[in-house]
C-alpha cells in the first residue's frame, strides 16, 4: 500500500509526553502545516515517541458506559418502592411473632430479585458476545515502517494505512488516497460511501461534507489510503457521542409505574392501618394483639407475590420475544415495548433492503430500457479493479435476467480514477448479437464481436467524453439532448437515485487485437481512447423499499403505534421513500427547521410530522425528547454511532445486530434481524406480558383493599377478630398460587390492539369498586355466620377461611378477562393451579390439618354456604364488569392523546 511520503530522509520525530495541541478545524489546514502540529511526519512518528504519548491518550479514552457490575445490578433488583414496603412490613411483623410467614415472603423477594438479575444479566452476556472479543488492530507507520497495533495504542500522529473493509481507530485527515471511499453511515446516516481525498475544507464544513476527514468507527468501503491521525478516544465524533451517554439511564415507564403503585399502597396503607390500631385500642383489644392485627392488614394489602409475578411475567415474556429473535436486555423495557405508541426510525435496512440495487437501465428520455443492462455488465462483469457496490448491483440485475457473458472477453481498461470518475473497458461481445435498441453491435453501430468500448461514471464525467447520443435508435449531436438528460438525472435524483451514464464506441480491430495478445491480463488503454463516445442510457441505483415495509407500518398504525422516519437524507428524497411508505408526504420537517424551534416549540410540531429529514445525532435525540414531552412513550430503532444519543433518552432503545457496539449499549432491546415485522410481533408480546401483570395487580389489590375494609368492619362490630394474623396471611398465599401462572394467561385480543401503559386512576377505581363488591359479600358472610348461623370464634373463622380462599379462586376467572368469563379461555395451569388451592383450603376445614392454623372441623352445611355465597359474589361480579369497563375512561383504547395526568411518564 502507498503511503505519503515528502521525498525526504529525516528520522522519526520523538513528540514529548503531553498531547500537542490540535487547530480547531484540522480539516481546513494544509497536510504540512497539520503535520507540523501534531509533532508528526509522513514518516509516521517513533515506537518511543508513541509509547511517551500512550498514557496521556490513554487518560482521554472512552469512558465505558451501558453495562453495570454484577454487584450493581444485583442491588438495582431490591431498589423499587414496592420491594421495600414488602420487606419492611414482613420483618415488622416477623419481630411481633410471624417469622413463618416472614422467611415465606423475604425469600419470594430475594428469589424474584435473583430471577430478574439472572435474565438481565444472561441478557447483558449475550449483547457482550454479540459485540465480540476480537481486539480491532490498525496499520500504522512507525520509525518509517508498517506495522499492526492494536486500536487502543494509536496515539495522534500516527499516520495510518488504510484499505477496502478497515474499521478506522481514530479521526483521521487523509494524507493520501487512491479510490478511496468511506462508509460512514453509522455516523452521519448517508446511504451511499463518501469519496475521501486529499486536501482542505473550509473550517466551516458539515460533518457529513468534510471530503478529507476519515471518522473513528466507520469503515473503509474501498480504495487505500494514508492519513494522519488527529483525534482518538473522547475527542473523536464517536467518542463526543458516546461520552454524552455517561449519565444515568432513565427509568422505564415500568419502573416509574411500580414506584407510583407502592406510593399508592403507602398512602392507602398508613391511613387504614392507623386507624384500625386506634379503633381496636379504643375497643380495649390487648395491645400486641392489636398491633399484630394491623401490621398484618398491611402485609395483607401489599401484593406479596408482585415480585414474583412480575419477574416471571417479564421472563416468559422475554422467551416469547426471543422468538422473533430479540434479545431483551433490560427486562422492565418490555413493559414499556408494548406501552409504545411512536416508533422512530432510520430508513436504511429498516424500511428499505440496506443495499444498493440496479433501480433500472434507462435510456436517455427515462424510460426503461432492458437492453441497455448487457452493455452496462460488460463495464461492471469483466473490469480487473475492485468492484464497488454498484458494480455488485449490476452484476445481480445481469444474473436475475439470466444474462450470460460467456463469450464475451475484455481487452484492455482505463480504471477507475476520483479524478475521471469514469471506468472504462475495451470488450469483445461475439453473443450480444442484437445490441442495444434492437441493432447490432453494443453501440448500435458496430457489428456483433467487433471491439467496444464500454463506459460508465458520473454523469457530468461522462458527458465530458461524449459527442453524440443514441436516442430513439438514431444517433445525434449530443448538444441538441443534453439539457434534457440532465433534467432527467435531477429529476431521478429528487426521488433518492443515484445515476451513472453509459457510453460506448467502436474501436479499431487491428489495434483492439494487438492489446489483447500482448499479455495475459487486460493491457491498459491510452487515456485518448475516452474521446468522441455515444452517449447510450443511464443507470438509476437506489436501496429500494422492502415488500413488506408499507403493510407493516400500516400494521403499527393499527395497532395504535405511528411510525416516524428520521434520516439524514436530503429532503426530496425522503418525501420520495415517505410517498412509498404510505407515510404523509407533506409531513416532513428538515434539520434547519428543528434548528429554528425551542424544545418546548418542537414538541408542539413533533406530533404531527411523520418524516425528520437532513438530521444530526443531535436533532434526533431532540426529536425522541419532544415527542415523549408531548406525552408519548417512544421506542427509537437505530444501529449506528449517530443513533446512540437517540437511543438512550427513548423510552425503548431497539437496535440490532451488527450495530456500532455504542448504539448497542445504549439499547434496551436487540433484534436478530432489521425486520419491522419482527418488532411488531415483538411488541404484541410486550402488551401481552403487560396485561397479563396487570391483571394480577388489579385483581389482587381490589381483593385485598376489600379484605381490609371487611376486617377493619369486623374488628369493629364482632367481638372477636374475624381472623387471625397467621389465618389472613394463609390466605394470601394460597390466592396468590394460581396468579404464579398469570404469565402463561391468555389476554382478550381487543387489549392488544392498543398501547398499555400504567394508569393510576384506573387502579384506584379498579380497587375501590371491585374491593366494595368484595366487602359486600364479605359483611353479608358476617352477618349470615355470626347472626343467622350463629358461629362462634373459631368457626367462624374457619368458615370465613374456606369462603376467602373460594371467592377468591372463583373471581379470578372472572376478572381475568374484561369480556364475559365464559368466552375466554384460561390458561391450563392457571386452571390446575385454582383447583390445588381450593383443594387445600377444603383439605384445611374439612381434617384436622386446620388445628394448626387454630380452625376446627366446619359440618358440610356451612361448607355449602360458602361455596353459595363464592359463586353469588362471581356471579354479581360478571354482571359489574361489564359496567365497570363501558366508563370512558377505563376503555383500552382510550389512551389518546391528550394525555391524562394520571398516566405514568
Amino acid at each position: 500500500m502507498n503511503h505519503a511520503s515528502d521525498g525526504q530522509s529525516r528520522p522519526p520525530l520523538h513528540p514529548p509526553a503531553t498531547l500537542p495541541p490540535l487547530p480547531e478545524h484540522p480539516w481546513s489546514v494544509p497536510a504540512d502545516q497539520l503535520l507540523t502540529a501534531l509533532r508528526s511526519s509522513s514518516h509516521g512518528l517513533s515506537a518511543a515517541g508513541a509509547a511517551a504519548l500512550l498514557p496521556a491518550t490513554r487518560d482521554r479514552a472512552v469512558t465505558a458506559t451501558g453495562a453495570h457490575s454484577a454487584w450493581r445490578l444485583l442491588a438495582k433488583q431490591f431498589t423499587s418502592p414496592i420491594i421495600i414496603i414488602l420487606v419492611v412490613a414482613t420483618l415488622i411483623a416477623g419481630i411481633l411473632g410471624d417469622w413463618l410467614d416472614t422467611v415465606i415472603i423475604l425469600v419470594i423477594v430475594v428469589l424474584s430479585g435473583l430471577l430478574d438479575f439472572a435474565q438481565e444479566r444472561g441478557a447483558q452476556a449475550s449483547m457482550d458476545r454479540m459485540l465480540g472479543a476480537v481486539r480491532l488492530t490498525a496499520t500504522v507507520v512507525r520509525d518509517g515502517r508498517a506495522t499492526e497495533i492494536p486500536f487502543d495504542e494509536v496515539v495522534p500522529g500516527d499516520i495510518i494505512e488504510v484499505s477496502g473493509g478497515d474499521v478506522l481507530p481514530a479521526d483521521a485527515v487523509v494524507l493520501a488516497a487512491r479510490d478511496l471511499q468511506s462508509d460512514q453511515s453509522s455516523l452521519t446516516g448517508e446511504t451511499f460511501p463518501v469519496e475521501k481525498s486529499p486536501g482542505v475544507c473550509a473550517a466551516d464544513t458539515a460533518l457529513a461534507a468534510r471530503g478529507n476527514v476519515l471518522y473513528s468507527g466507520t469503515h473503509v468501503a474501498s480504495g487505500t489510503g494514508t492519513a494522519v491521525v488527529t483525534a482518538t478516544g473522547r475527542d473523536t465524533e464517536f467518542g463526543r457521542v458516546k461520552q454524552s451517554l455517561a449519565q444515568k439511564q432513565k427509568p422505564t415507564g415500568f419502573e416509574r409505574g411500580m414506584t407510583r403503585f407502592g406510593l399508592l399502597l403507602t398512602r392507602i396503607m398508613v391511613v387504614l392501618v392507623i386507624a384500625i390500631f386506634i379503633i381496636n385500642l379504643v375497643l380495649d383489644r390487648p395491645l400486641v394483639d392489636s398491633a399484630l392485627f394491623s401490621l398484618s392488614l398491611a402485609v395483607g394489602l401489599t401484593p406479596q407475590l408482585l415480585p414474583a409475578i412480575v419477574g416471571l411475567s417479564l421472563a416468559q415474556g422475554s422467551k416469547v420475544i426471543a422468538r422473533h429473535r430479540v434479545i431483551v436486555k433490560r427486562l422492565n423495557a418490555i413493559e414499556d415495548f408494548g406501552a409504545m405508541t411512536a416508533l422512530c426510525t432510520d430508513k436504511t435496512g429498516t424500511m428499505t433492503a440496506g443495499e444498493i440495487h440496479l433501480s433500472a437501465p434507462l435510456d436517455l428520455s427515462g424510460q426503461k430500457f432492458p437492453e441497455l443492462l448487457r452493455t452496462a455488465s460488460l463495464n461492471a462483469m469483466l473490469q480487473s479493479g475492485k468492484v464497488n457496490a454498484m458494480d455488485l448491483a449490476i452484476t445481480r440485475a445481469a444474473q436475475s435476467a439470466g444474462l450470460g457473458l460467456s463469450g464475451a472477453r475484455a481487452l484492455g481498461e482505463l480504471p477507475y480514477d476520483f479524478t475521471r470518475k469514469r471506468l472504462s473497458v475495451l470488450v469483445t461481445d461475439p453473443d450480444g448479437a442484437g445490441g442495444i435498441n434492437g441493432t447490432s453491435g453494443v453501440d448500435g453501430t458496430a457489428a456483433p464481436g467487433a471491439p467496444v468500448l464500454v463506459t460508465k461514471g458520473a454523469v457530468e464525467k461522462v458527458l465530458e467524453v461524449c459527442t453524440r447520443a443514441r436516442i430513439g435508435g438514431e444517433t445525434v449531436a449530443l448538444e441538441q439532448v443534453i439539457d434534457d438528460v440532465r433534467g432527467v438525472v435531477d429529476d431521478l435524483g429528487s426521488q433518492g437515485f443515484r445515476v451513472l451514464a453509459v457510453a460506448s464506441t467502436p474501436q479499431d480491430a487491428a489495434a483492439a487485437g494487438t492489446a489483447a495478445t500482448a499479455a495475459t491480463v487486460q493491457p491498459p488503454l491510452d487515456a485518448s481512447a475516452e474521446q468522441d463516445l455515444i452517449l447510450v442510457g443511464l443507470l438509476s441505483f437506489a436501496d429500494p423499499v422492502k415488500p413488506d415495509a408499507a403493510s407493516t407500518i400500516a400494521d403499527f398504525a393499527e395497532a395504535g403505534v405511528t411510525v416516524r422516519m428520521i434520516t439524514g437524507d436530503a429532503r426530496p428524497v425522503a418525501t420520495h421513500i415517505a410517498g412509498e411508505l404510505g407515510l404523509d408526504p407533506a409531513s416532513v420537517m428538515d434539520g434547519a427547521q428543528i434548528d429554528a424551534l425551542s424544545d418546548e416549540d418542537l414538541a408542539d410540531r413533533a406530533e404531527g410530522v411523520r418524516v425528520f429529514c437532513e438530521t444530526t445525532p443531535h436533532h434526533k435525540e431532540r426529536i425522541v425528547r419532544a415527542l415523549g414531552r408531548d406525552g408519548e412513550t417512544v421506542g427509537y430503532m437505530g444501529d449506528g454511532i449517530n443513533d446512540a444519543p437517540a437511543l438512550r433518552a427513548a423510552d425503548v432503545g431497539i437496535s440490532v445486530t451488527g450495530a456500532a457496539d455504542v448504539a448497542a449499549q445504549s439499547a434496551s432491546i436487540v433484534m436478530l434481524d432489521k425486520d419491522l415485522r419482527a418488532l411488531l410481533d415483538g411488541m404484541r408480546a410486550g402488551r401481552r406480558t403487560f396485561a397479563n401483570t396487570m391483571k394480577y395487580i388489579q385483581m389482587t389489590t381490589s381483593a385485598n383493599v376489600g379484605n381490609m375494609i371487611s376486617m377493619a368492619v369486623a374488628s369493629v362490630v364482632l367481638p372477636f377478630l374475624p381472623l387471625l394474623a397467621s389465618q389472613i396471611l394463609v390466605i394470601n398465599l394460597l390466592t396468590d398460587l394460581p396468579a404464579t401462572a398469570i404469565a402463561t394467561d391468555r389476554v382478550d385480543d381487543r387489549q392488544l390492539r392498543h398501547p398499555q401503559r400504567w394508569d393510576m386512576r384506573l387502579i384506584r377505581n379498579y380497587m375501590l369498586v371491585f374491593g366494595v363488591l368484595s366487602s359486600v359479600f364479605d359483611l353479608v358472610t358476617f352477618g349470615v355466620l355470626r347472626w343467622g348461623y350463629g358461629a362462634g370464634e373459631s368457626e367462624f373463622q374457619s368458615a370465613w377461611f374456606l369462603g376467602s380462599v373460594l371467592t377468591e379462586v372463583l373471581v379470578l376467572f372472572s376478572l381475568r378477562t374484561r369480556g364475559p368469563a365464559w368466552r375466554s379461555r384460561p390458561s391450563r395451569i392457571l386452571v390446575l393451579l385454582s383447583v390445588l388451592v381450593a383443594v387445600l383450603a377444603f383439605g384445611v376445614v374439612l381434617s384436622p390439618v386446620g388445628d394448626l392454623l387454630h380452625l376446627e372441623v366446619i359440618p358440610w352445611s356451612l361448607v355449602g354456604l360458602m361455596v353459595a355465597i363464592a359463586l353469588g359474589y362471581v356471579v354479581v361480579t360478571e354482571a359489574v364488569k361489564p359496567v365497570f369497563w363501558r366508563r370512558p375512561a377505563h376503555r383500552v383504547d382510550r389512551l389518546r392523546w391528550p394525555v391524562s395526568r394520571h398516566l405514568v411518564r
